[in-house]
């Protein structure tokens, strides 16, 4: 029988792991990152921790996305989703459908993009959480311009700027002018010669 100390211990060395593999992730050591986050979700799944579940496995997904392996992607961040769902944790629900979003635009479908994107702006509206809207506003605007919808991204990129300009983030406020700058370009010229903006993939 485990005691309160001996939990707390296990949790906290679940915790490390994964903290670990997070760093491993960010220098780019995708082998070291996901036997880290692996380990951590084997720990988790032994404290019967449902958060620290899905967190090991979204970022187990996000693992195979910086790796190009958008199959295993999408599965990691399906199984992560649906225990957010089962537990009822928006946050989780919000950060994983835009990540899912984000793995349907690289893989061109569009479609499912947008119904993640979607579901994550309404989570992040109804809770809050600003910074998340404003790159989930970003992202539909991307997705429209990659459909030509010229006039829709327009709308969510300047939607975006707004909201980044409040949170005072010059440099994601300076990222999505440069994609309005390059859609102003497009309706001006008709072309986007010399430039290589997101829409010069439509």
């Amino acid at each position: 029988m485990h005691t309160s100390e001996q939990d707390e211990t296990a949790i906290a060395k679940a915790e490390a792991i994964h903290q670990a593999a997070l760093e491993a992730l960010e220098r780019k050591e995708f082998d070291a990152a996901r036997e880290g986050f692996l380990a951590a979700l084997e720990a988790f799944v032994a404290l019967e921790d449902a958060i620290g579940q899905a967190m090991s496995q979204h970022n187990l997904g996000l693992t195979s996305q910086e790796t190009g392996d958008l199959a295993k992607a999408r599965e990691w961040l399906e199984k992560s989703l649906a225990i957010s769902e089962k537990e009822e944790l928006e946050g989780g629900i919000a950060v994983t459908s835009h990540q899912l979003g984000v793995v349907a635009q690289m893989a061109e479908d569009y479609p499912k993009a947008v119904a993640c994107y979607e579901r994550a702006l309404e989570l992040e509206e109804k809770t809050g959480n600003i910074a998340g809207e404003a790159k989930t506003c970003h992202q539909l605007g991307l997705v429209a311009n990659y459909q030509g919808d010229l006039e829709a991204a327009k709308v969510w990129y300047s939607r975006a700027v707004a909201i980044f300009e409040d949170l005072g983030d010059k440099e994601n406020v300076g990222k999505t002018n440069k994609l309005l700058d390059f859609l102003t370009d497009f309706e001006r010229k008709g072309s986007h010669e010399g430039h290589s903006g997101p829409c010069g993939h439509a």
